[in-house]
């Protein structure tokens, strides 16, 4: 059960702040009418409410400890302008803190002390962070989903922005183990840009030395490096050249007979290791749009009318909105397809470019196109006794193949990998949806990381999930055995009740507007399959900075708790425009931690603010006779 109450602190005001009834009603239960608790009660409160069993006497005494040193440090520093630390900003309350301290009471809490430390973020997260994978990593590639970035080198939108390796090495040090470069030629060197774009080119050899420089920062698993090949036969051997100098030891060089193997090798077998694969160009925005034109009618609208980060938009289901939706879009693929032919008539495409045999011989991943695969079945693997592959498919290219058969997708992809890139059309670097590909079994959703979008936190939260390193084992019920069709997992009995109350807030004083009170409310949703697809919103708690939904709880069912995600957005109501986003925090539903726990806050770019939330979480395990609850329809 996850329970929420905000508390909005005026940018110019102190307040003196009253804690949650539920925090109340437990601290004095713990205190048994006493005025403060010592480290027995925090280590009964840490293994009942919070659910950490290991904590015992001696670890709470070292997190009371910890608490009033945090706040000791920070009330030197700005103490009621940058600190977790400050919600109760009474003289009277820091006085006898003071006191406190010096009276040898900093071994106890009292009841502010305690809401206090229940707020601080690094003591009391709602996040199992851990230190190494919580996951076995010694199963073949295929069964893992892989933080994957799309257009690495790009630093802003996809048609005039500069391509440098900064954003490559951001990516890989924020846990990304996917870079995508695109090699073409100018001026007889081998350089990266996105083709036929405006976008300013980054030399390859800066780019695969950024890589070996920041490969293994953030993880041991294997990076895979993902070249879009548009080279003449001499640059790819010199570029095949300059990967060997460069990469040295970590380039893994598969045999002959593993070129592509049978079976991929597994992460931990693969760790420290560069993998290579060859991505074939991909297909013109017309061709991507000729896919299939209705589910590009559904991914647009946002990008031309929709406002961002806004899900509840009416849908476009009139026909002659969707005429004029279509008539819409495809101008603008006609006039983008017009401008990258005029941008670039000089360097043609290459579309069919094969790679030298010297490149060859570094491909460890080889892809497949969506019209190889349409000429071969796509049924496992394509054959039996066929190689392990990888197929490349658009966002609309994998709704066509998602309408036409979703369990073929599945079934591809329990032993072959499968990679989702955006829309051509997505020139903002926006992002698709990142489910979309992983519900189907795709193992890489592709990312332009710089977007910043609600994809771009899903995914941050996923891969948040097994320490963080870049890889996170695909469900059951995806992978090789199951024999489940996707209506099967669909119908499935929920395995998890997840309860979320909304309890309290701090810190939006340093965000909101001076002159207006907010009028605030918080959306919770459960990202995942489609069929635990969730959203709830608290109501709207008007012209206040202390705004409390304690009577608020939400409850979800979730079938696949394995690649489910809990996302949280706090939005300030407007009357007259669209209503403002404030912060978002989204969590890898099998390391959500239970209990009375701090929820920080991140801006729409995936930055961390000040403000948090402090929420009542609850998971229950829900035993089921049998794994699918599943009735086939009557004809």
């Amino acid at each position: 059960m996850v329970s929420c109450v905000p508390v909005f602190l005026h940018k110019s005001r102190r307040r003196n702040a009253h804690p949650p009834e539920m925090v109340k009603d437990l601290f004095q239960t713990l205190a048994g009418g006493r005025e403060r608790i010592g480290a027995t009660e925090l280590a009964r409160f840490l293994s009942g409410t919070q659910g950490e069993s290991h904590a015992d006497q001696e670890y709470a005494v070292r997190l009371i400890s910890k608490f009033h040193s945090v706040w000791d440090s920070r009330q030197r520093c700005q103490r009621y302008h940058h600190g977790d630390l400050h919600i109760h900003d009474s003289n009277t309350n820091d006085e006898a803190r003071d006191n406190a301290h010096l009276s040898g009471l900093s071994t106890t809490l009292d009841v502010m002390e305690f809401l206090d430390f229940l707020l601080l973020s690094d003591l009391n997260n709602a996040f199992q962070v851990s230190d190494k994978p919580t996951q076995d990593m010694s199963w073949p590639l295929s069964h893992y989903f892989i933080y994957c970035s799309h257009n690495s080198y790009l630093t802003g939108n996809q048609l005039t922005s500069k391509c440098s390796t900064a954003p490559i090495v951001k990516a890989l040090r924020d846990g990304y183990r996917v870079i995508e470069l695109d090699c073409w030629e100018r001026k007889g060197e081998i350089m990266v840009l996105h083709g036929n774009t405006l976008t300013k080119a980054v030399p390859f050899e800066e780019c695969i030395k950024a890589i070996k420089e920041n490969a293994f920062v953030a993880s041991r698993y294997p990076v895979i490096l993902t070249i879009e090949n548009h080279l003449p036969e001499h640059l790819q051997k010199k570029a095949t050249q300059l990967m060997k100098e460069v990469f040295g030891e970590a380039l893994f060089l598969p045999p002959p007979e593993d070129r592509p193997p049978r079976q991929f090798s597994s992460p931990e077998e693969l760790k420290n290791r560069i993998l290579i694969s060859d991505t074939p160009p991909k297909d013109t925005l017309p061709e991507q749009a000729a896919a299939d034109p209705e589910t590009v009618v559904e991914v647009v609208p946002e990008l031309i009318s929709s406002p961002p980060y806004e899900d509840d938009s009416p849908p476009l289901s009139p026909t002659g909105i969707r005429y004029r939706v279509k008539k819409k879009i495809t101008k603008h693929v006609e006039e983008a397809a017009n401008a990258w032919r005029r941008v670039d008539h000089n360097h043609p495409s290459d579309k069919d470019v094969q790679p030298t045999a010297e490149l060859d011989q570094l491909i460890y991943i080889s892809c497949v196109k969506p019209s190889e695969m349409e000429d071969a079945p796509v049924k496992g693997q394509l054959c039996p006794g066929e190689r392990s592959i990888m197929a490349n498919v658009s966002e609309p290219q994998i709704r066509k193949f998602i309408n036409k058969n979703a369990d073929s997708l599945i079934e591809y992809c329990k032993n072959n990998l499968g990679r989702m890139y955006p829309f051509g059309l997505r020139f903002d670097s926006s992002n698709a949806d990142p489910f979309l590909a992983w519900s189907h079994g795709f193992q890489l959703a592709a990312l332009n990381s710089q977007g910043g979008d609600r994809p771009c936190w899903l995914a941050r939260a996923m891969f948040d999930g097994n320490g963080r390193c870049g890889y996170v084992k695909k469900p059951d019920v995806l992978l090789p055995g199951s024999g489940l069709t996707l209506e099967q997992i669909s119908a499935m009995a929920a395995k998890v009740q997840l309860k979320v109350t909304v309890l309290m807030g701090t810190d939006w004083h340093k965000m909101l507007d001076f002159f207006k009170k907010p009028d605030l409310y918080v959306k919770l949703a459960i990202d995942g399959i489609p069929a635990d697809v969730g959203k709830k919103r608290t109501t709207t708690i008007f012209r206040s900075f202390e705004p409390t939904w304690e009577d608020q709880t939400f409850e979800f069912f979730i079938r696949v708790p394995e690649m489910a995600i809990l996302r949280i957005e706090v939005w300030d109501h407007d009357k007259v425009q669209r209503d403002d986003f404030v912060g978002q925090a989204c969590f890898f539903i099998p390391e959500l931690k239970v209990g009375i726990r701090s929820i920080p806050l991140n801006s729409r770019e995936g930055e961390p603010i000040k403000a948090k939330l402090l929420c009542f979480i609850e998971k229950h395990d829900i035993p089921f006779a049998s794994p699918v609850n599943y009735k086939p329809q009557s004809t």
